[in-house]
């Protein structure tokens, strides 16, 4: 899965990077070709990392197609 431009899964709170829209693409799944075969879907959850208190990672999701 690779997103577009401006697509990240970090930002420095220190540089207030969040509301600048400045971040880096730093957080990754690695999969085995087996597990690879299995992806139907992946996303960041930006909406994640604007609540109070957040991380400055957004979480990154993969779905997976049932292994059985």
């Amino acid at each position: 899965y690779t997103p577009g431009p401006g697509v990240y899964t970090y930002w420095d709170y220190k540089q207030l990077r969040f509301p600048k829209k400045e971040g880096m693409r730093i957080d990754f799944v690695l999969a085995s070709p087996a597990l690879e075969a299995r992806v139907v879907g992946a996303h960041f959850d930006r909406e994640e990392r604007k609540g109070k208190g957040a991380s400055d990672h957004a979480p990154v999701v993969v779905e997976l197609a049932d292994g059985a």
